[in-house]
């Protein structure tokens, strides 16, 4: 193990927060314009720690514990649904006799068994106490910003709390832990469809996991159901303070209790920063019993990639190690694109993160050129294949109820070719992420910038009612958005529901729409609101990382009907509240 001394460049807590933040204006997740970021960092250097009781001695650093107890486990769709599934885990040693043991009985007996690879990675931990809390360093540097930076001292988590905690704003400067790691990935094969399975991931000459379950995929036509939910995005300095992963959990949790699900999907966004393995750690334990009683489909967000300090490198292959999936054209590029079928219904999950400037995407679009012809393909080889349904998935919204799917950079670069490809292709649901609120549009088409601002037209389908007054859209042309908020505590205002005035100030790159284009605009939707209601929003398109309220959507398909239900789940996990769940929005689709 070795330690990683070096200090951000930026003075006092606050502005060491900044650069947890800033890869997000980077990489088109705040997308701030030049003047707005400078304000923010004048505010910033304007702060002090004065506030926090400093140590002058740095904290004796722990150990990272060994544990080679398979650990961030997950089991993941990968190809063929009837007949395989993947699977992915860590321990700290290296153990070649590592394997999957699957049976249709629940004790394992005549078990089938699949080899697993494993792959040596470099893991970075944060630096901690002996009791568990994260070691900061409160970091200046000259008037002049040259020099050396200088620590002023020392303090940890314990006892911390408060919105400057919770934020962000009061976190200062963290040291990572370079710490030698096994990546283990396997994947069964030659199942038998519509089964259940037992499983089990370890070796003869190491340790075991606790036993898990899934179900292989039916046939076409099969009635099934899946949970989306996204944006877990747990940030590490809130481990100690107020759990993010616990709600994360927590809310997938309440969902199980809901519905029994076939599989998960998850949009998005799983943590906060990709290179801090202790939010990984935090995300996948807590989950772990929920986690393993179904498979997940996983897409990618752009937090998955995300380097601690402002300016490094993107960690693109983070995602991949963590998420046995499959990875189309070989192009991991902080996660990977593909698809599969299940029940009949196609799925496509896309990778949003391409956004980085290559021959293929010059222009940095969130997706490529190979991706969309990819897609494009993937979708019209299913529709020739007979897929009734088409639902496409991605973490970085076209349509959503606050700013990102409006002012991102890298999102309104591919918005209008993006959008005409999932109209020409037909596409029933897109599923979305990215964006913390809940909004569902109505059943849109596409139009062109030239024509309007959103690339979207309301498609004029027929609505009719079921036996209980719900919506469906029958025989719609179009595509509906669905994005049911975040799974963890970190919100965003729907800001298109304010007054113009304040979507200006909270937002100053949305300062081109008028009144016109905002009502157009709430116009697309036939739901969408901020459960969080404190006023955290008055002056900011953010709150603290602390909603107690999240949300998840539940969906059931048939072979002509398609019912969508969104949820919401509140209650405070830290006073120890009862978590109650309440059902806020249903509509459907048929075909006929």
């Amino acid at each position: 193990m070795t330690t990683n001394r070096k200090y951000k460049k930026f003075s006092t807590p606050k502005i060491a927060a900044m650069v947890l933040l800033a890869p997000m204006v980077l990489f088109g997740c705040e997308a701030n314009s030049g003047s707005e970021a400078d304000e923010a960092t004048a505010t910033a250097q304007e702060s002090t720690a004065s506030n926090m009781e400093l140590l002058d001695t740095k904290p004796e650093v722990a150990e990272v514990e060994v544990n080679n107890v398979p650990n961030r486990i997950i089991t993941t769709i990968n190809g063929d649904t009837q007949t395989q599934m993947g699977f992915n885990w860590y321990t700290t040693n290296q153990f070649d006799d590592a394997k999957v043991w699957v049976s249709t009985a629940e004790d394992l007996s005549d078990a089938l068994i699949f080899e697993a690879e494993n792959t040596e990675v470099t893991n970075r931990y944060a630096e901690r106490t002996e009791d568990g809390f994260y070691i900061y360093a409160d970091v200046e540097k000259d008037e002049d910003g040259n020099g050396e930076p200088v620590v002023n001292g020392y303090y940890t988590d314990e006892n911390q709390s408060g919105p400057e905690w919770t934020s962000g704003d009061a976190v200062g400067s963290l040291d990572l832990i370079d710490v030698t790691e096994y990546s283990y990935k396997a994947l069964a094969t030659e199942l038998e469809p519509n089964t259940t399975y037992y499983y089990q991931v370890g070796s003869e000459t190491g340790e075991k996991s606790e036993i898990g379950t899934f179900n292989t995929a039916g046939e076409a036509g099969d009635e099934f159901t899946f949970i989306q939910y996204t944006d877990t995005q747990n940030a590490y300095w809130n481990e100690n303070v107020q759990n993010e992963a616990a709600y994360g959990a927590d809310t997938l949790e309440q969902a199980l209790e809901v519905s029994e699900a076939d599989f998960v999907l998850h949009t998005g966004d799983v943590v906060e920063t990709a290179e801090v393995e202790d939010e990984w750690v935090d995300i996948f334990s807590q989950s772990q019993e929920s986690w393993m009683q179904q498979p997940l489909a996983v897409a990618p967000g752009n937090h998955d990639e995300y380097a601690l300090e402002y300016g490094d490198p993107q960690l693109t292959e983070k995602f991949n190690e963590h998420i046995n999936v499959p990875v189309t054209n070989d192009q991991v590029n902080g996660g990977s694109y593909y698809s599969f079928d299940y029940n009949g219904v196609h799925f496509v999950v896309a990778n949003t993160n391409d956004n980085k400037e290559s021959e293929d995407n010059p222009e940095g679009k969130a997706i490529g050129e190979e991706q969309l012809a990819w897609i494009e393909e993937d979708i019209k080889q299913a529709r020739e294949d007979g897929a009734k349904w088409v639902i496409l998935t991605y973490h970085k919204p076209l349509y959503s109820k606050s700013y990102h799917s409006l002012q991102d950079e890298d999102v309104q670069k591919v918005r209008e070719e993006f959008m005409q490809m999932i109209d020409e292709l037909d596409v029933d649901l897109a599923l979305q992420g990215h964006d913390h609120v809940v909004s569902r549009t109505k059943s849109l088409n596409f139009v062109a910038t030239e024509e309007n601002f959103s690339n979207a037209t309301i498609d004029q389908a027929e609505v009719v009612l079921d036996e209980n007054n719900v919506e469906y859209y029958k025989n719609p042309s179009g595509t509906v958005f669905v994005l049911p908020n975040t799974g963890g505590t970190k919100a965003y205002d729907d800001i298109y529901n304010k007054p113009l005035e304040h979507i200006h100030e909270v937002r100053p790159d949305l300062n081109w729409m008028t009144q016109e284009n905002v009502d157009y605009y709430n116009n697309l939707f036939a739901y969408g609101n901020q459960p969080q209601k404190e006023g955290v929003f008055a002056n900011s398109h953010s709150n603290n990382r602390d909603s107690t309220i999240q949300n998840f959507a539940v969906y059931n398909v048939e072979e002509n009907e398609l019912k969508v239900e969104i949820y919401q789940v509140f209650g405070d996990l830290e006073e120890d509240e009862e978590r109650a769940i309440e059902k806020v929005h249903e509509f459907g689709i048929m075909k006929e």
